[in-house]
């Protein structure tokens, strides 16, 4: 199963490689359309009847393929066109009157952004505390959670990669691999008390820990490289900050697994689907993608909208 899960991940690896790195920007938004449709198909298919998840997630990828060609002009899709327009803005850096789309893009992103950063820091807290494992998964606020929180993290990837390129998208994605990479085999090897027992088993303290620690690490590091997700941060708050920035991000990672953990355990299901050996499905994959982009969505335009 390990060596699955290996050959899997390096296999999604070399496949964002090659959409992130080696191509134009516009086959990274359609690689995000495609990986958001899927993981919001397995989301809905366990909160939402099997026909409605078809078609929900059917109409979310024409429309995230459609606004991944279409709907962003290369020309004026760098950071301070998009937040100028947020901002009341009407001209680029070049004196070019912005199109009508970055502002929609803007607005759109503010809105999931802050409903994904709602739905993370005060709903889920509050269902995993509770625990209940035994009520149906099918939900219409579970279900339009799902649309938002998909949407709000495609989008936002789509952005920064468009803004800043790879290596900030990159930097950001490390302090997620690391959290989920060191919580697994740091609660492998240290085991202890479990860190949600009824919602999901074979997590521990000690991994949570662990995963904590890699994330925090990870930003310190990154924090001095250049063009870097944590260097962006750097630019406007102390060191400090930036490793707090990076211990919330990987609380948060932890909170999307648990999350995930708890819709499947209620719905009766090992994994969101089979599409990926060893790993289960995407939305398997990139659950804590899901809960904590919409905060570095946030915090991200937050920080250029008042800079």
């Amino acid at each position: 199963m390990l060596v699955q899960r290996i050959i899997t991940a390096v296999v999604l690896l070399i496949v964002l490689l090659l959409v992130s790195v080696f191509s134009a920007p516009v086959y990274f938004r359609v690689f995000m359309a495609v990986a958001s449709a899927v993981a919001l198909w397995e989301w809905l298919r366990l909160t939402a009847c099997p026909a409605q998840s078809r078609v929900i997630a059917a109409i979310y990828f024409i429309i995230a393929a459609w606004a991944a060609v279409a709907g962003f002009d290369d020309s004026i899709a760098s950071t301070d066109s998009i937040v100028s327009a947020a901002s009341g803005g009407a001209l680029d850096g070049t004196g070019v009157e912005l199109a009508g789309w970055a502002g929609w893009l803007t607005a759109v992103a503010a809105v999931l952004a802050g409903l994904g950063v709602l739905f993370w820091t005060v709903i889920v807290p509050l269902i995993l505390h509770r625990a209940n494992t035994q009520t149906s998964p099918v939900s219409i606020g579970g279900s339009m959670a799902g649309i938002v929180v998909v949407a709000a993290s495609a989008l936002g990837l789509s952005m920064m990669h468009q803004t800043y390129g790879v290596w900030f998208i990159f930097s950001f994605l490390g302090v997620i691999w690391c959290a989920d990479t060191f919580a697994y085999f740091g609660g492998r090897h240290f085991g202890g008390a479990k860190l949600a027992a009824a919602i999901s088993p074979g997590k521990t303290r000690s991994g949570a820990l662990c995963g904590l620690a890699a994330a925090v690490i990870w930003m310190g590091v990154t924090m001095y490289i250049d063009g870097s997700f944590a260097g962006f941060i750097r630019q406007y708050f102390p060191d400090v900050l930036v490793l707090l920035v990076g211990a919330l991000l990987g609380t948060y990672s932890v909170v999307g697994d648990l999350y995930e953990s708890l819709i499947k355990r209620r719905a009766g299901v090992k994994d969101s689907s089979h599409l990926l050996p060893g790993h289960g499905g995407v939305w398997d994959r990139f659950d804590s993608i899901l809960s904590v982009t919409p905060l570095v969505l946030a915090l991200w335009m937050l920080i250029r909208h008042f800079h």
